[in-house]
């Protein structure tokens, strides 16, 4: 079992339980790969694999140990992520001194978030950076006696975004790790790091999420066959910006996708000329967004080229949208459906 509802990374949570069990756990890990394929999940189950007190089974998730680290309230537990960095602030401050009353409700809200999903991106406001002084907090107490057993284990979340002071400072402490303490960074861009943390750490690759292991999580949540398998390509395997989607986006980018076709379709140039307008807008201020638009146009394109060809309807993406309309055979072109009068009035 797991502490943490985690899916795929099999390979890396048997090598982690089998680091443990030979009792070969090194100070310092790097967890990389794509945002959403898992590395901050792992890295909290293997905080609890490291603190947990069953004697065998870990975690149990039965036990006190077990019960704080799922809460994220463990006092072996550290997790370092970027915050604001206020202007009057000192680096000897501690790193949340200066900061506001709703930066900090901001910040307990995003831990709980992640504790009852850890999946769930920490992302504060201005919080661009991770600063000198949270480095420095964690100078002065990784190295004091713990009042918990177990083993210290200090997480840091987007650590490719330490800034440069505090990258030289989490360095010197890799230099001279402290006893029972595991430093676990997460990154999405490794690349990004000093080749120097690198190389004192050991690295574990995380792959994406396989398509059908996503789309079988998302059908576990309610969402429809046809959503869970649109939010599932949409995201390429990034559990979670699928959810987002089902949560935010999905019914509009299905929408958008319709009537830009169906304008195309009718030759309809104004209305092709507001889409392109609003998708140009839209790239202005969520990027991430037009992506996903985009690639919603390409799966269309995809969809109606294997339909003309005959391809089995299990491998389209937007599988609803060709049942969509009551009456109409799902195995003819753009062209001939959005020239159809029924259609035409439904998406434009």
């Amino acid at each position: 079992m797991t502490l943490f509802p985690i899916i795929n990374q099999k390979t890396n949570l048997e090598l982690l339980h089998n680091i443990v069990k030979k009792k070969r756990v090194a100070n310092a890990y790097l967890f990389y790969g794509e945002d959403g394929s898992g590395t901050e999940a792992v890295a909290l189950e293997f905080a609890a694999i490291l603190n947990c007190t069953a004697p065998e089974q870990r975690p149990c998730g039965q036990c006190p140990a077990c019960k704080a680290m799922r809460g994220l309230e463990h006092p072996n537990l550290t997790l370092v992520f970027p915050i604001p960095i206020p202007k009057s602030s000192r680096s000897e401050d501690s790193p949340f001194k200066q900061l506001k009353e709703d930066e900090l409700t901001e910040i307990h809200t995003a831990v709980r978030n992640k504790a009852a999903n850890p999946y769930y991106k920490i992302s504060i406001r201005r919080g661009l950076h991770i600063p000198i002084n949270f480095i420095r907090e964690i100078n002065r107490s990784i190295y004091l006696t713990s009042a918990t057993s177990g083993q210290k284990v200090v997480i840091i979340f987007d650590a490719h975004l330490m800034s440069e002071d505090a990258a030289n400072a989490f360095l010197k402490i890799l230099e001279e790790p402290p006893s029972f303490s595991t430093f676990i960074l997460t990154t999405a861009n490794p690349e990004q790091l000093l080749a120097t943390i690198r190389s004192r750490c050991q690295a574990l690759f995380f792959p994406p999420i396989p398509f059908a292991e996503l789309e079988v999580h998302l059908k576990s949540k309610a969402a429809t066959p046809y959503d869970a398998r649109l939010a599932t390509y949409l995201a390429s395997g990034n559990l979670l910006l699928a959810e987002q989607l089902l949560e935010n986006n999905l019914t509009e980018i299905k929408t958008y996708v319709s009537q830009t076709f169906a304008a195309l379709a009718n030759g309809d140039v104004k209305t092709v000329y507001q889409l392109t307008n609003d998708l140009s807008q839209i790239g202005r201020t969520e990027s991430d967004y037009l992506k996903q638009i985009l690639r919603g146009l390409v799966f269309w394109i995809r969809d109606m080229s294997l339909m003309r060809h005959g391809s089995d309807d299990g491998k389209l993406i937007f599988n609803e949208i060709c049942y969509y309309f009551e009456g109409i055979d799902p195995k003819i072109s753009i062209i001939e459906l959005c020239s159809n009068e029924a259609v035409r009035r439904e998406l434009c």
